[in-house]
């Protein structure tokens, strides 16, 4: 049985989850397997074990940085969508929740991803794993949305994992809108919201 931590984690998701925390707090350089396995109370030939080296504790934490939040707001939302008794429900829930997806709350997150993809350059590795969690997160965004599509609420020619790769980009890239005040005026999560809207149920 998996030794759970403090936190409630395995020891593998402990490091990982103290690893991220480093690279948030001091970037890749401030990432010590030394103090990771100190902090983590395990020996450093534990962390090897889970993640080989190094560069493989990085390659990790980096794709959980990325992706982080995206299954947890996918089961928050499955658990709203079951609650819809009908199409008009599920449209109201999907036009209240999107904006929420781009609040303010969400800003650093937002930057977190773009310095992920940032570090991929010249990283083959790096980039396989991000890409391998996206992946996962495409699948997890997309369960709830199927379940609405197989009751006849979401366009049935519409390819979920399609909207939800569109979705995963579009909220990442919103960081150069934050970047970029000026641009705030346009309305952006508007535009974004009612785009959404018809992708899913077309023209009115």
């Amino acid at each position: 049985m998996a030794i759970k931590h403090d936190s409630g984690l395995s020891t593998r998701d402990e490091i990982l989850r103290l690893t991220v925390e480093a690279i948030d707090t001091a970037g890749e350089s401030g990432v010590h397997v030394a103090e990771i396995a100190q902090a983590s109370h395990v020996a450093v030939t534990s962390i090897y074990h889970f993640f080989h080296n190094r560069e493989g504790l990085l390659e990790a934490a980096q794709a959980s940085r990325f992706v982080r939040e995206f299954a947890f707001n996918a089961n928050v939302f499955a658990d709203e969508v079951d609650k819809c008794t009908t199409k008009e429900e599920f449209r109201a829930l999907l036009r209240q929740s999107l904006p929420s997806f781009f609040g303010p709350e969400g800003t650093r997150r937002r930057a977190d991803r773009v310095n992920v993809l940032g570090a991929t350059i010249n990283r083959p590795s790096l980039t396989a794993a991000v890409s391998e969690s996206i992946v996962a997160a495409i699948i997890e965004l997309s369960k709830p949305l199927h379940i609405a599509q197989s009751k006849g609420w979401i366009r049935p020619d519409l390819n979920i994992e399609n909207l939800a790769s569109w979705y995963i980009a579009t909220i990442t890239s919103y960081a150069i809108v934050e970047l970029t005040p000026a641009t705030q005026e346009f309305n952006w999560v508007h535009t974004f919201v009612e785009a959404a809207d018809y992708l899913l149920f077309g023209k009115i």
